[in-house]
């Protein structure tokens, strides 16, 4: 599965973009915000990779910038027995791994797609998230989109219905660009 628009590409991650992956992912400067910290070995990402290519409650996207890869892309089922396609709460999950695109305009692209797709294609309902309470940055970034705070802990928890996400992200998109397919 592909999905195109705001100037990105989400393509399904393949075999041979896995060493690229996890060097992004054992980054520290990637991997300081995510829940899990832990050094990935070759044979924990392959692992993970079959696991990903027969399992329905998740899809991984490599995010491509002028057909440059730039970071990952991901949504999840978040009620036990829920594939992608009939969940009504899903949880998204991004990270741009090069820095020339943190922290733009740019970096809102990879979510503007996942965002349509989930709510416009698969009709969630609502999106949820969870950041660490030192991510600021992801946190303003989140309520830029339409994110209202749920729960505040070590963890926050932020959730995002359709409406909401559409008023907050009209001038992102207008910025971008809505032009976009999916296959």
């Amino acid at each position: 599965m592909e999905l195109s628009g705001y100037q990105v590409v989400l393509r399904d991650i393949q075999a041979e973009d896995l060493e690229l992956i996890r060097a992004w992912r054992n980054d520290p400067e990637v991997s300081r915000f995510m829940l899990s910290q832990e050094r990935i070995s070759a044979e924990q990402q392959q692992a993970w990779f079959s696991k990903i290519l027969k399992d329905n409650t998740q899809r991984h996207w490599l995010i491509c910038y002028k057909d440059k890869p730039i970071g990952v892309a991901n949504i999840k089922t978040v009620h036990k027995g829920d594939s992608i396609e009939t969940a009504k709460v899903l949880e998204p999950g991004l990270y741009i791994a090069d820095n020339r695109y943190r922290g733009n305009i740019l970096a809102f692209s990879p979510t503007l797609l996942i965002n349509d797709y989930c709510f416009e294609r698969l009709g969630t309902e609502l999106l949820q998230a969870r950041v660490k309470a030192d991510n600021t940055a992801a946190l303003k970034y989140n309520a830029k989109l339409g994110y209202k705070q749920l729960a505040k802990d070590d963890l926050i928890e932020l959730c995002l219905d359709y409406q909401s996400y559409r008023v907050a992200s009209e001038s992102i998109k207008a910025l971008l660009g809505r032009t976009k397919r999916s296959n």
